[in-house]
Order: C-alpha cells, then sequence, then structure tokens
C-alpha cells in the first residue's frame, strides 16, 4: 500500500537533465540539498544540523570561486544559494534569490531552471496561482522537460484543474520511452511524495506508476536470475 503524503509537503527533490550540466561541486550542492530535503522530511534534527553547516560551507566556496567558474556567475551563484535556501526550508528567501538569478538568466535553459524551480517553490507556499504563471514561463523555455511538466501538474491540480494534471500525467503515460531506470520521470515519481500523491489521484498517473512498479519487478526478478 503507497502512502499517501500530501502535497502541500515543504521539501522536495534537486535534479539535472544530465550530469554533464553540473561541475563537480554543483554536483556536490545538488547531492548535498536532496540529503537535507530527505532529513527535513523524516524530522532528523542531526542530520539538518550537520548537513546545513555542509551547505553554507559549500556555498562560501562556490562563492569565492565565481560558481566554480561558471560562465555566468550572477545566474549561478543566486540559484545555486536558491537551492540550498529551499532545501533548509526557507521557502521565501529562495524565492527571492531565484527571482534575482532570473533577471541574469541569458539562455533558455537556464530561464527554464529559475523559473521552475520558483513555480515549486510557490507550491510548497500553498500558492499554486502564482506556481501556475511560473510554470507557463519555464514550459514556454521547454515545452518537453519532465520536472517543468510534473511541476505544473501538481500546481494545475493543487488550484482544483484536476481535468489538466490528467492531461499532463496522459501525456507522459503515452511516452513509454520516458519511464526508463534512473530517468528523471522515476526519480520524481519514487522520490518526490507531491508528485506520487497527485499521480494516484488521476487516472493516468495511477497507471504509471503502475508501470513504475512493473518495471521494478522485472528488473529485481532479472536480477535475481543472474
Amino acid at each position: 500500500m503507497t502512502q499517501m503524503i500530501p502535497t502541500n509537503s515543504t521539501t522536495t527533490i534537486v535534479t539535472a537533465s544530465s550530469s554533464d550540466e553540473l561541475s563537480s561541486l554543483e554536483a556536490v550542492i545538488m547531492d548535498a540539498c536532496n540529503e537535507l530535503h530527505a532529513a527535513r522530511q523524516s524530522d532528523d534534527a542531526v542530520g539538518i544540523q550537520v548537513i546545513t553547516k555542509t551547505l553554507h560551507s559549500l556555498l562560501e566556496t562556490y562563492d569565492a570561486t565565481d560558481g566554480d567558474n561558471h560562465p555566468n556567475p550572477a545566474w549561478a551563484r543566486a540559484n545555486q544559494r536558491a537551492l540550498a535556501y529551499s532545501a533548509m526550508g526557507h521557502i521565501e528567501k529562495a524565492i527571492s534569490l531565484e527571482l534575482a538569478a532570473l533577471k541574469y538568466a541569458d539562455t533558455p535553459r537556464r530561464r527554464e531552471i529559475s523559473s521552475g524551480n520558483i513555480a515549486d517553490r510557490f507550491i510548497r507556499l500553498g500558492d499554486p496561482t502564482s506556481a501556475i504563471a511560473f510554470f507557463l514561463d519555464a514550459q514556454e523555455e521547454n515545452p518537453d522537460s519532465i520536472p517543468v511538466l510534473l511541476t505544473g501538474a501538481v500546481a494545475v491540480f493543487d488550484a482544483g484543474y484536476t481535468d489538466q494534471a490528467e492531461v499532463i500525467f496522459k501525456t507522459l503515460l503515452d511516452n513509454p520511452a520516458l519511464l526508463q531506470p534512473n530517468s528523471e520521470l522515476v526519480a520524481y515519481l519514487e522520490l518526490e511524495p507531491r508528485t506520487r500523491s497527485v499521480a494516484r489521484s488521476l487516472v493516468s498517473g495511477r497507471k504509471l506508476i503502475d508501470q513504475l512498479d512493473k518495471m521494478k519487478s522485472k528488473s529485481a526478478s532479472e536480477g535475481a536470475q543472474s
């Protein structure tokens, strides 16, 4: 039986479309952010304290190296600091930092990232209307982005537009190539509580999770036989 977690969870996950779009330091920051989100979700007070201290140290290094020699440090430094503050639970501060990053976003990918992050954080603040506005901005930059689509699905669902959320999940369901091990779609369905909760409330979402469960069972069976 799958545990249903409210869609207004204050935690989330952080992903990258590919490992080569992150510097080594950014990858460490992303991992630390995910660890902190998990620690907060499980009320691990010691873990929260330790990882928060680590993140502050990583941010100091990131700032001192101009965003790990990023080609656009003005965007990158604000974006990474927003990720960290989001993981710490300071959501309004994270939105403020990401809005500052958005001003310096000079490529479609960077505008997509910042707009998508802001949409996610407005969902966590319980403001789906504002989330939808930034989701649409992110979708305009990259209509095929899985994190953007899933963020949009949660936003429209929380705003009461369940039919639109169903359309998004139906689109994902109709593209079986997206449901692959280690894919962003699998990560969100397995690790992002709001996404899984919304999926369980929709016909296409339930079918998608069923397919994921079958894929995992098949993989486990094949692994046991090898």
